[in-house]
């Protein structure tokens, strides 16, 4: 079950003391960490609890959920948190809720918990699911101060004075940590953790590190009865069914408290060492995995789900730290509407008895406030993606709220005013698809590490997601639009808004035709979570905007305009880690590609390169040592026939003795960095200030930023051809097991699309865009001027004859095929068919897409497509599917840039860059093609921007590139 809100209290204990304790039945139960008794700022939180009720029942601002005449049948005011679902009845009819066959999330989300907890709980423990552990018979041995192993794959939490661990002091692997946000019934956990307590070490000297030394869960919820219960009652047999006892015990722990109090408590006790040695053993090198399952995510809107991530659950994400969320993708609107207006009349009950909590808090008695005044009526808001709850008032009511004073807190004497056919907002719940998931995930700064789901793509109604906070990031999307529920227009705004109660006709007139010719539609997703400032109230309403039904794509606010500081930290981070954290500090002379520099000379290019620019426009000298210019300002792009012939470069020593030290390299990066730093501390100031901020600083800066990025790229090539080079540290490394399985589930399933991409008449594009450096000192800075490169523009319409696309490049399966088709049994594979998709293309008698027939690509459109370091490896490319609009929208590349067979050439008004003429023009050789899009090591703000463009000596094998077919049409 989801975790409850913030607002309910706990009757928990106020000891927070580490004993076992036992009920009268002789069962023993988990420990109880009682945060709200510890939290003296939870204290009124009944009072809290009963003000926020009625500030939701005196709102009178109308708002409409969505910006259709349909959606304005469903205008409300008055609201109700949806925290007061859950007393102890409210409970007991959720439980029945996820046995209803109707309700597809739980039994959904159930079954692939069951079906992939071995893989999940290795990826949890950071294991692979390649290596097994082994399966011990034998028990670990008691102690004298340990209990015994029982029947119970989870067994109730103990001291460490008590018992340092249940496991033997010889094993050497990693302890692993569980938080349960909402641990509920534990129904679905209950699979995990018996796989969890599998991947334990049983076996007294074994030594093995793969595995687990140890295991902890902590169920985290509010109901202490609830999770007493559970955790001391779960049993294999009892509870799951999924066989026999297990060889270890994971040992559990209840939290009683709220979800900011239960991060708090990770943070403070789980990622702070003095915190740790006290509560966790020796937690060097441990594990944690917090859990957030149930849909709770689709309990408050993307945007606030955005902040929660970003904010709250992100101070909880240590390098060590993995969290597991669950998804409701479901947009089927019949099977959604059968999921909550289930034929038993489950969630109607749930839903009413909302009421009987809030008269309880509000000490009404039931002649005044009571269920059978109101009806439950349930939509699925197709236009905002989400399911919604109210209650509808079946009679005019009018009571009066006494006035309660305690702890500092008074609610006055309130008047409540329902008209009959008044609309209460209960719960909203957002079902969020692929797309939508990513882009709030890559908006709270995660990366998603691996995902399991019910059924593959498009078919999928469920998705569980591991993510994790990387060591950076790079912001793959634009910024959810500010979406929620609006105002009614001016002209339709009821009079009541104008203290005119009558004008509430026009709105209960509404309600009355919607409820005849309405059928219910269902109820919230999970029933759990309700957050703060999840309505709009009075100031903050006219900035609510209805959420439209389809992002036509990828619109990121700065796809060429002055990189930020921030943009700076994660490229900056980006580099460190590739080119001191990947490489031995012994290796950085060797030249991974012969015919380029050794990896040591691009630590000096970037530094060096921004400094000359820098000091050209501030009119100073370059940064000492000045000699530093000279050997590192250009490096080497040699012909791959004649590395004879090779544009114009620096002077480079030729020993390794001759080149400047590491730690001189890194002073003169920090120096440059600082003063990068100095110059942005000075941006946007009056004239006269002491940098303005001009056109061409902006370019500048722009232009230095995305040479650092490109080289960050490039510096990767390298790497992949090299054997010494480690993992990059903060990243998850990849489980190869079990994604193969996931992607060959996915490949099964898209077999057959088949559908080639048809432009049957001829078109007429824009490429380029209009950028000329030349023109910067007539024009004043503007934020949303987008700056590129010299081949970049200017913007030229280009018709392009009918033709048919491949969907998705050339598989590796595919070019296999054709070589083994062109090779004698004698012979082998070449080492060098470069690049490998060019011959494919020409075999099939057909060619590979020209520059102008990819420029509506609808594999560039996924908030998925693997670009910006979301994985350190290509994915396999996902085709696109036609929707009824007839667009295409949801694949990508695959994480590779796209080879054209257009040669990278002057077109018509070129014009070279100022700054750095040579960028383009001395490349134009006729051995370079262009090549588009992105790949999983490109910036974002370069693979978003439609005017770049890459190119590359066509037969240069290390780019991370692929090729999509074009035919004749």
């Amino acid at each position: 079950m989801s975790p409850q809100p913030d607002n309910l209290i706990s009757s928990a204990s106020p000891e927070a003391d580490l004993a076992t304790k036992n009920r009268q039945d002789g069962r023993s139960v988990p420990h109880v960490i009682d945060l709200r008794a510890q939290d003296s700022s939870s204290a009124p939180t009944e009072l809290s609890l009963r003000r926020e009720i009625l500030q939701g029942l005196t709102r009178r601002t109308v708002l409409v959920p969505g910006d259709t005449p349909a959606d304005c049948l469903f205008a409300y005011s008055k609201v109700i948190p949806n925290v007061v679902l859950y007393d102890k009845y409210g409970l007991e009819l959720y439980d029945k809720i996820t046995t209803v066959e109707d309700y597809y999330p739980f039994e959904t989300e159930l079954g692939i918990v069951r079906d992939n907890s071995h893989e999940i709980a290795c990826r949890l423990g950071g294991i692979s699911t390649a290596k097994p552990p082994k399966r011990n018979d034998e028990r670990p041995e008691a102690t004298q101060d340990c209990p015994q192993a029982n029947p119970r794959f989870i067994q109730p939490g103990v001291t460490h004075s008590q018992c340092s661990s249940s496991f033997p002091v010889e094993s050497t692997g990693l302890p692993l940590t569980i938080i349960d946000l909402g641990a509920g019934s534990l129904k679905k956990t209950s699979h995990l953790l018996r796989h969890v307590a599998g991947l334990l070490q049983a076996r007294r000297g074994d030594r093995t590190a793969e595995y687990l030394s140890e295991a902890r869960y902590y169920a985290l919820d509010l109901d202490l009865e609830q999770l007493s219960s559970a955790l001391s009652s779960i049993q294999i047999q009892e509870e799951s069914g999924v066989g026999p006892e297990v060889g270890g015990q994971v040992q559990g722990y209840a939290i009683c408290g709220t979800y900011n109090q239960g991060l708090d408590w990770i943070t403070k006790s789980l990622t702070t060492s003095s915190q740790v040695k006290s509560l966790e053993c020796d937690k060097v090198g441990s594990r944690n995995a917090i859990l957030w399952l149930g849909c709770s995510i689709g309990n408050i809107s993307p945007a606030e789900a955005i902040k929660f991530l970003r904010d709250d659950l992100h101070r909880a994400l240590d390098s060590n730290t993995r969290v597991l969320i669950g998804t409701d993708n479901c947009q089927i609107p019949e099977k959604v509407r059968l999921a909550y207006d289930d034929r038993q009349g489950v969630t109607k009950k749930f839903i009413l008895n909302a009421i009987t909590v809030v008269a309880r808090h509000l000490g009404l008695p039931d002649d005044v406030l009571s269920p059978k005044d109101f009806d439950h009526v349930s939509r699925y808001n197709a236009g905002m993606k989400r399911n919604e709850v109210y209650l509808r008032a079946r009679r005019e009511m009018r009571f009066e709220v006494s006035a309660v004073e305690g702890d500092g807190i008074e609610v006055g004497h309130t008047l409540i005013h329902l008209k009959a056919g008044e609309l209460i907002m209960v719960e909203r719940s957002y079902k969020l698809s692929d797309e939508d998931a990513y882009q709030i995930f890559d908006q709270a700064g995660l990366r998603v590490i691996q995902k399991w789901n019910d059924l593959p793509h498009p078919a999928t109604t469920h998705t569980l997601y591991l993510l994790e906070r990387a060591a950076f990031h790079f912001v793959r999307t634009a910024p959810w639009p500010s979406t929620g529920d609006g105002p009614l227009p001016s002209a339709g705004l009821p009079a009541a808004q104008k203290e005119d109660s009558s004008g509430w006709q026009l709105l209960l007139q509404v309600w009355e035709a919607i409820s005849k010719s309405s059928l219910p539609v269902p109820v919230s997703d999970s029933h759990q979570l309700k957050f703060p400032n999840q309505y709009p109230d009075d100031q903050e309403r006219h900035s609510y905007l209805g959420l439209k039904a389809h992002k036509e794509e990828i619109s990121l606010p700065n796809k060429g305009g002055v990189p930020s500081m921030a943009d700076w930290n994660s490229l900056w981070k980006a580099w460190d880690t590739v080119t001191l954290e990947m490489i031995p500090r012994n290796m950085l002379h060797q030249k991974p590609i012969d015919l380029r520099h050794a990896c040591f000379f691009y630590l000096g290019h970037i530094p060096v390169f921004a400094d000359i620019h820098l000091s050209r426009y501030l009119n100073v000298p370059t940064t000492e040592p000045q000699w530093f210019a000279e050997i590192f300002e250009r490096g080497i792009d040699p012909n791959l026939d004649d590395p004879r012939q090779c544009h114009d470069h620096s002077p480079f020593p030729e020993q390794e003795s001759e080149w400047p030290s590491l730690e001189e390299v890194l002073c003169f990066r920090d120096k440059l960095r600082k003063r990068l730093t100095e110059v942005y501390r000075g941006l946007g100031k009056e004239s006269g200030g002491e940098v303005p901020l001009t056109r061409r600083l902006g370019r500048v800066l722009a232009m230095i930023y995305e040479h650092e990025a490109l080289h960050l790229e490039t510096f990767l090539y390298m790497l992949q051809q090299a054997n010494f080079v480690k993992g990059p540290p903060g990243f998850t490394t990849p489980d190869w097991n079990s994604l193969a399985h996931e992607w060959d589930t996915v490949a099964e399933s898209q077999s057959r699309f088949d559908e080639l991409v048809e432009y049957p008449v001829p078109q007429t594009i824009t490429v380029g865009h209009d950028d000329y450096d030349e023109e910067d000192p007539s024009h004043p800075f503007s934020e949303d001027y987008e700056y590129g490169w010299d081949n970049e523009s200017p913007s030229r319409r280009v018709v392009v004859a009918p033709f048919k696309l491949e969907p998705a490049p050339i598989t590796n399966q595919q070019y296999l095929e054709f070589v083994l088709e062109g090779l004698s049994d004698c012979e082998g594979i070449p080492d060098h068919v470069i690049p490998k998709s060019w011959t494919y293309a020409f075999h099939s008698s057909e060619q590979l897409s020209k520059r102008h027939q990819l420029g509506d690509n609808p594999i560039s459109q996924s908030s998925q497509n693997p670009i910006g370091f979301q994985n350190w490896h290509p994915l396999p490319a996902r085709r696109p599917c036609k929707e009824a609009d007839g667009r295409w929208r949801g694949g990508w590349s695959g994480g590779v840039w796209e080879w054209t067979s257009t040669p990278f050439e002057a077109h018509p008004n070129f014009k070279p860059n100022i700054l750095y003429p040579g960028f383009s023009q001395d490349f134009f050789d006729g051995e370079h093609h262009v090549l588009l899009g992105g790949s999983w090591a490109t910036i974002p703000r370069i693979a978003h921007r439609p005017s770049f463009v890459n190119w590359f000596q066509f037969r240069y094998p290390y780019v991370f590139a692929g090729a999509r077919v074009a035919h004749d049409y």
